[in-house]
């Protein structure tokens, strides 16, 4: 029992032709028959190098061994059956042509052993083949070394799968086939493949089941329509399918299960792949509906993980190819982090998607994915397609609403990493809306990314060294390199001062992949008190008041500011490499700090600047003077830190008074203009220069009677230093009529301390030096210091109103090198103390002519002012006027009233005690009458006159004498006339009463100096060598009848006999005090 015997040739003849029998026509050869009986009797025939041949000698089948066991019931009827069937060592193709028809050989020939339409059909033949009567006892069929290569005509791939085992089982009318393969692929892991299959006899209805193991992701899906979309993954496969063919022979739905292993995502092999770490699947697909369904849907990959179902269409077959899958995916729980963009991964729940597969070329599109992020709802859309080199892709995506925090969380830290850098630290709170993505990438290539979002009550940090923008609501847009934000609505809160609104403002940084130092643009646009906005600009780096001593609440008002700054994105940026320049306005400005002492205002100011300057300018009043001003001051590292501030500011007595500079009131009228420059350095008083033509200010100075009309111009300059005293270091003032040029200093607390002219010129009648001495809030007081004083030509006549009324322009005092009174008056050595308090009045002392010494005082009367001349050497005055060199000693009292004609006076003399000697006058006069005693005592001491009175006007060049008397105890004279001031010549006429101590009784009858006995004379000619006529008759007419012998008075030549004046009793001279004296 079980020994093996070789079969005779006669045996293996007949064993030949029957089964030849029942291959349908083909024939069999082998090299060598062997029989075995095993226990119970059952014999196992075996064949050796088998060979299946059609007539022709093609070649359809090969085996290396093959045995059967024979079925004993027949056999011992005589009928060979087999049983069971072993057979090793076959090799067979299965060939899928184009058309989808399938051919089986079992030889290395092409000559195909079966062929179908499908794998269905041919099943189907050797399922008809069972039913043979040949085989009816059949009940099993085992193949071992099994090697069948699968060829796809339509993908132009083949498959070749060793090392397989098959086996069938029959069971009545069912049969059930199960069989493994190792597929050979040359990777690096072995992938095997089993399968089976149940159906019954007859019934083209059958179950399918396959198992498989580490087969490629390619291998898959190329085997069936459903498995396509596994072809743009290159990864090892395991899993099961379970399904079946109907009875119709169309496939029936099944379901599978893959476990994919780790592998990469890459349709072609110019894509770059995406790695993942594995992922799983549950399918059903139906193929009459070509419907896929996920039940579930597992993928771990380096850009995320998560859990998905959903169903798929196969919207697109060719050839048995799937072209084109649309479908909806629901995603339970998502974890993204593509290429480790995150620290941790997002994690994303409820999301929706629609997509569209195409697969050559490789294109997944989707219509819309939906993803509900806690309150906030993302829609996305796009595609992703393999480009040339590398990964195409046009995504984008909307979100409602989504929080800052999140946002940051959103955003990738390398797509790209500048712009999220500059998120990440500035928005710190926030609510984004309206958010709209969009990324486009070509070949593997840097994206373009395109975000816009609108966001509310926001708090951004625009400039690492400003407060945060606090209320924020605005745009943020990234375009590419380029992002932009617009703040429509935000406030910034200022280290002092308050709120500053930054409406309008926006920040861009234009290229936002430039490392480190890329440019930033702030668009400014802000409003709010000045406090406020000087603080901010205060700050590091830009820091403007660092170099000032001006602080950032200098004032208040409402600042109105567009500008732009430009700056490197980097740390601790120098101060040199920001740019920036603005403009604005200033509204309703008020400070007391700008001008120490003075408040500044102005209804609107307007500003500009840059990096290397700032500018102020406007009108506005200062302590309500108008002024129109320009600030300026330069900025920069190596730049002098002084600023300057110019403009125009009005003249006028509410400048006078605002200034506290001391002038009386009245002193200007009207207005002017000056042009003024102020330059304010660092830790130094302020420098002021001014000028300006006085058009439109009338001025005047009371005490000197000069003044200007508004009409008349002229030249105002100066230069002052505004420190906490003011001080005018040079002062010019020219006008008609007036000009000046010297120095002044303010007190504390403002007002005129002292202005010392060098030069003043009043007029034509006054040259010199003068200085004006404050005191407090009354009218300085007038120091003229030296020079030349010209009463032809002054001011102060008998019309000039200087008596009288007059406010009080402060004391006066005059030092004057020389007072001229007339052509041929003057005084030397002038000193004088006068006051205008209820008219001009004052004390006087000079040198007459130079020579005699005088004193006097003046007073104001009706019509103008008075004098009074007082001296101690009468004849001396008399001598230095000119008017009698001869005369000596005595007691001078003379009042001088203005006359009606400028540059003539009233006067009235009084002279006590003084004699004459010498005289040629007087000694002519004598001689005539051949008084011999008077010539010896004109010869000796002198005749003397106890009194002397006359009444005269002095003009310029005459004396007009109206009348005068001159009595002693030797002689009385009475005389009236002229005298020529400037020749010296006499025209007089007068009557000379002798011994008029004894002669004087008749007085009553006569004029003052005249005695009974009167001898009437005239005198012309020079003083020196006068020309004397005497008419003896008079002598003999008593006084009362002196007047027939008088004659008619001399004239000046060319006018008429003046009328004389009356006596002013105010300044009349009386015996005292000066007779007492």
């Amino acid at each position: 029992m079980g020994t093996r015997f070789e079969a005779p040739d006669w045996l293996r003849h007949r064993v030949e032709t029957r089964i030849e029998r029942n291959l349908g026509g083909l024939q069999i050869e082998f090299g060598q028959i062997y029989m075995v009986v095993n226990h119970g009797w059952r014999p196992r025939v075996g064949l050796r190098d088998v060979t299946l041949s059609k007539v022709d000698g093609t070649i359809v089948a090969q085996l290396a061994d093959a045995q059967m066991s024979l079925a004993m019931r027949p056999l011992l009827s005589g009928v060979v059956q087999p049983k069971r069937i072993s057979v090793s060592g076959l090799f067979g193709t299965l060939r899928r042509e184009a058309s989808g028809e399938v051919a089986l050989s079992l030889a290395e020939s092409e000559a195909p052993l079966r062929q179908a339409a499908g794998v269905p059909q041919l099943i189907e033949q050797f399922d008809s083949l069972l039913m043979t009567p040949a085989l009816t006892a059949l009940v099993a069929i085992e193949t071992e070394a099994l090697t069948l290569r699968y060829e796809d005509v339509r993908q132009g791939r083949a498959w070749t799968l060793d090392g397989g085992h098959l086996r069938l089982d029959r069971t009545g009318q069912d049969v059930s086939i199960a069989g493994g393969f190792s597929v050979l692929s040359g990777r690096d892991y072995a992938s095997t493949v089993e399968a089976n299959y149940s159906s019954a006899i007859g019934d083209t209805a059958a179950e399918i089941g396959i198992l498989i193991s580490e087969i490629a992701s390619e291998d898959i899906a190329a085997q069936s329509p459903a498995f396509g979309w596994l072809q743009v993954l290159r990864a090892p496969i395991s899993g099961s399918l379970r399904g079946g063919i109907g009875s119709d022979g169309e496939l029936l739905p099944f379901s599978a299960s893959m476990q994919i292993g780790a592998g990469v995502l890459q349709p072609t092999d110019q894509t770059l792949p995406i790695p993942f770490h594995g992922a799983s699947s549950y399918i059903t697909f139906t193929p009459k509906t070509q419907t896929l369904r996920f039940d579930e849907l597992s993928v771990d990959s380096g850009w995320g993980a998560g859990t998905m179902e959903g169903q798929a269409h196969l919207s697109g077959v060719e050839d048995g190819q799937l072209t084109d899958l649309v479908g909806q995916l629901r995603f339970s729980d998502l974890r993204l982090n593509p290429k480790d963009l995150y620290e941790t991964p997002l994690e994303l729940t409820g999301i929706a998607a629609d997509f569209k597969l195409e697969l050559d070329p490789f294109r997944l599109r989707l219509g819309e994915m939906l993803i509900r992020d806690g309150d906030s709802q993302i829609l996305i859309e796009g595609e992703l397609r393999a480009g040339n080199i590398g990964w195409d892709y046009d995504v984008t995506g909307h979100v409602d609403q989504v929080d800052a925090e999140r946002v940051k969380q959103l955003w990738p830290e390398a797509a790209p990493p500048k712009p999220r850098k500059w998120v990440g630290e500035n928005l710190w709170e926030g609510t984004a809306r309206d958010v709209n993505l969009a990324l486009r990438g070509r070949n593997g290539g840097k994206p373009f990314v395109y975000l816009d979002l609108g966001f509310e009550d926001g708090v951004v940090q625009f400039q690492k060294d400003m407060p945060p923008l606090r209320n924020a609501k605005g745009q943020f847009s990234l375009y590419g390199k380029r992002l932009v934000v617009m703040a429509t609505e935000g406030t910034i809160s200022a280290d002092q001062g308050g709120d500053i609104d930054v409406a309008g403002t926006s920040f861009i940084i234009p290229d936002t992949s430039i490392k480190d130092g890329g440019p930033g643009i702030a668009r400014i646009r802000a409003s709010g008190p000045v406090t406020a906005v000087l603080s901010l600009l205060n700050r590091p780096p830009l820091s403007v008041l660092k170099n000032s001593s001006l602080p950032v609440d200098l004032g208040s008002g409402l600042v109105t500011v567009a500008g732009t700054l430009s700056l490197p994105l980097k740390e601790k940026v120098p101060v040199e490499e920001i740019a920036y320049h603005y403009q604005g306005h200033i509204e309703d400005v008020q400070t007391s700090i700008l001008v120490p002492g003075h408040q500044l205002s102005a209804s609107r100011l307007n500003l500009n600047g840059d990096q290397n300057r700032v500018e102020i300018q406007g009108r506005g009043q200062l302590s309500g003077v108008p002024i129109s001003a320009r600030w300026q001051m330069a900025l920069g590292k190596d730049v002098s830190k002084a600023s300057r501030v110019e403009g125009t500011v009005e003249l006028s007595q509410s400048a006078v008074e605002a200034f506290h500079l001391g002038l009386p009131k009245g002193s200007i009228s009207g207005q002017a203009l000056g042009e003024f420059s102020v330059d304010l350095t660092p830790d130094a008083p302020p420098q002021l220069s001014l000028q300006s033509n006085l058009a439109g200010a009338g001025l005047q100075v009371p005490s000197l009677g000069w003044s200007i009309s508004p009409e008349t111009t002229g030249s105002l300059s100066l230069t002052a230093t505004l420190g906490e005293v003011a001080l005018v270091d040079q002062f010019d003032l020219t006008a008609p009529g007036l000009s000046a040029a010297g120095s002044i200093s303010t007190r504390d607390g403002g007002g005129l301390d002292r202005a010392q002219f060098d030069t003043v010129t009043v007029g034509n009648w006054m040259q010199g030096s003068a200085e004006l001495v404050g005191r407090g809030n009354v009218a300085p007081a007038i120091n003229v210091l030296g020079g030349v004083l010209d009463m032809r030509r002054s001011p102060f006549t008998a019309a000039s109103g200087a008596a009288g009324s007059g406010g009080d322009s402060g004391p006066i005092s005059l030092q004057l090198n020389r007072l001229q009174v007339t052509d041929s008056i003057a005084l030397d050595g002038f000193r004088g103390r006068f006051s205008t308090l209820g008219g001009f009045n004052g004390e006087f002392s000079g040198a007459l002519n130079g020579q005699t010494a005088i004193s006097g005082h003046v007073v104001p009367q009706k019509g103008g002012v008075a004098t009074r001349i007082r001296s101690n050497d009468a004849g001396g005055v008399f001598r230095s006027a000119g008017v009698l060199r001869h005369g000596q000693g005595g007691s001078f009292d003379m009042t001088l009233t203005p006359a009606d004609k400028p540059g003539e006076y009233d006067g009235h003399i009084k002279v006590q005690n003084t004699r004459v000697k010498d005289g040629p006058t007087m000694v002519a006069l004598v001689n005539s009458l051949s008084l011999i005693g008077l010539i010896d005592e004109l010869a000796g001491q002198g005749i003397l006159f106890t009194g002397v009175e006359a009444r005269f006007r002095l003009g310029s060049s005459y004396l007009v004498l109206h009348e005068s008397s001159a009595v002693g105890p030797s002689i009385g004279l009475s005389m009236d006339g002229n005298y020529d001031l400037a020749r010296g010549v006499l025209n007089m006429r007068g009557v000379l009463s002798p011994i008029y101590m004894l002669n004087a009784i008749g007085r009553v009858f006569t004029r003052k100096g005249e005695g009974l006995i009167g001898f009437a004379f005239t005198l012309r000619g020079t003083a020196d060598e006068p020309k004397v006529q005497v008419n003896p008759l008079s002598g003999l007419a008593p006084g009362m009848f002196r007047e027939i012998f008088r004659g008619p008075a001399p004239t000046i030549p060319g006018q008429p006999a003046p009328k004389p004046p009356s006596p002013s009793p105010n300044v009349a001279p009386s015996s005292s005090p000066a007779e007492d004296r």
